[in-house]
């Protein structure tokens, strides 16, 4: 984990040379008159960056710091118990499950399991928190295990078999008996967990502020006298040439963004990305990315795996039945397509063309 501090060390110059010495003066004295507070570190199996403003506030840096440290431990808490594969209380939930025994739910997790399971009965099953033996099948569970090449065609079988055959989830404090079942909060619990940390910064005194933990980011407020402006980073783009589809200022509300750029591997030219579809237990096709605004980052998040499960035939229809109107996708031939309601808040970068569609 990387540790939340702040440091800036003098480059080496040549003896009697000032001009590098007054140029460190002049950044530290900028970055001390700067109203924003950025601090990043790595938890739930991401980078997260996280970005308060202390405008107005004279000698707030220090609370601004503390701050970002409480959220944290918050979210490295949260990512402990809420992996499928580690020692938390998720983990223990689908051991007990493996197992072949009911599977209790503790009190504090029932909430984000009964919305988990709300957008997968919403979203027809194109959304199901229970895959975690179809990820782990995958090798997405951990960059470690990837794979070079699909698994077996009769383990993904099995693993569905497995599905199909688990009970629904009734909302209480309990789950099974389902042998060969998971549950996998990857595709729901950022956009969880981002909602509550902001909420957190603004009880701690910071309501303008932004939190992005890997695609799944979200905004309060302001950045002093300006709006916070989010980029749109483009799938094909590259650690050595970054490039962004589009740019859009946003206040009180996530933008959440699915790629197949994230997690994946590829053989035989095919590219297999992390999102799998539950209904036939392969990475979903049809998509290179897709974008989502909306107030409500759980829905941002899962809603928006949903669509890009649906793919570029079928984005649409979900999206409106879910009540998501700023939608953006890149299709797998690379077509930029947008909602109406979107395409009027963005700003395409460079050269990208978007399409408007209903």
């Amino acid at each position: 984990m990387l540790s939340l501090r702040a440091t800036l060390v003098a480059p080496r110059t040549a003896a009697g040379s000032a001009k590098p010495l007054r140029e460190l003066a002049m950044k530290m004295w900028r970055t001390r008159l700067s109203p924003l507070v950025k601090l990043g570190f790595f938890a739930m199996g991401t980078q997260v960056s996280i970005t308060v403003s202390a405008a107005g506030h004279r000698g707030r840096r220090e609370d601004a710091v503390a701050a970002i440290a409480d959220v944290e431990r918050l979210m490295q808490e949260f990512g402990r118990h809420w992996w499928a594969w580690g020692d938390g209380a998720l983990a223990s939930i689908n051991a007990q499950l493996a197992a072949g025994r009911v599977a209790e739910i503790p009190p504090p997790m029932r909430a984000l399991f009964a919305r988990a399971w709300a957008v997968r009965q919403a979203t027809g099953g194109l959304f199901d928190p229970r895959v975690a033996s179809l990820v782990k099948l995958w090798g997405f569970h951990d960059m470690a295990a990837l794979r070079d090449e699909p698994p077996p065609p009769e383990k993904v079988e099995m693993a569905l078999r497995a599905m199909r055959n688990a009970p629904n989830y009734d909302g209480g404090g309990a789950y099974g008996p389902a042998p060969g079942v998971g549950w996998d909060f990857g595709g729901i619990g950022k956009g969880w967990i981002v909602d509550i940390c902001l909420e957190r910064l603004r009880a701690l005194g910071f309501p303008d502020a932004i939190v992005d933990a890997g695609g799944n980011l979200a905004v309060r407020g302001a950045r002093g006298d300006r709006p916070w402006r989010i980029g749109i980073r483009n799938p094909r783009s590259t650690e050595e040439q970054p490039n962004l589809l589009a740019s859009m200022v946003a206040r009180d509300e996530a933008v959440n963004t699915h790629g197949d750029d994230q997690r994946f591997f590829e053989h035989d030219g095919q590219r297999y990305s992390h999102i799998l579809d539950p209904a036939v237990g392969w990475p979903a096709q049809g998509l290179r990315s897709i974008t989502i605004v909306h107030p409500d980052g759980t829905l941002a998040e899962a809603g928006g795996a949903a669509l890009y499960v649906a793919g570029r035939d079928g984005w649409r229809r979900l999206a409106r039945k879910l009540g998501l109107n700023q939608v953006m996708v890149v299709t797998a031939d690379g077509e930029v397509q947008a909602t109406a309601a979107l395409a009027a808040r963005i700003k395409p970068e460079g050269d990208v063309a978007v399409k408007i569609v209903n």
